[in-house]
């Protein structure tokens, strides 16, 4: 199983509530998605698979999925806000069928 190094994004607001929030994969990361979906469906720390939407901008210049639900789990676990220069960085699985699993680099760190 191929394993990308990928950092947390926010959109500038910091909103507390999650959203605004999301994973950056950069423009070689993209290479792993399927270029044909409009959604992947993502595990955070073996929890059941969600369904993230892929933006329109993803294949252009926003290499990055963004959900709520990404946003709360980084909030919960003290993951963010983030000072500048220090965005979080995690291990993002990739698995078949447009799924992809995502967690700490290190857990036992946390």
């Amino acid at each position: 199983m191929t394993k990308l190094k990928v950092s947390s994004w926010n959109d500038g607001k910091h909103n507390q509530n999650g959203n605004g929030y999301g994973i950056r994969v950069g423009k070689k990361g993209r290479e792993f998605f399927n270029k044909n979906i409009s959604e992947i469906k993502l595990s955070i720390e073996k929890t059941e698979f969600i369904k993230v939407r892929l933006s329109s901008g993803f294949w252009r210049n926003c290499p990055e999925f963004r959900d709520k639900r990404i946003g709360e789990w980084l909030i919960s676990n003290n993951f963010a806000p983030w000072k500048k220069g220090k965005t979080p960085k995690f291990n993002l699985t990739i698995l078949d069928n447009n799924e992809f699993h995502l967690e700490r680099i290190n857990p036992n760190n946390f």
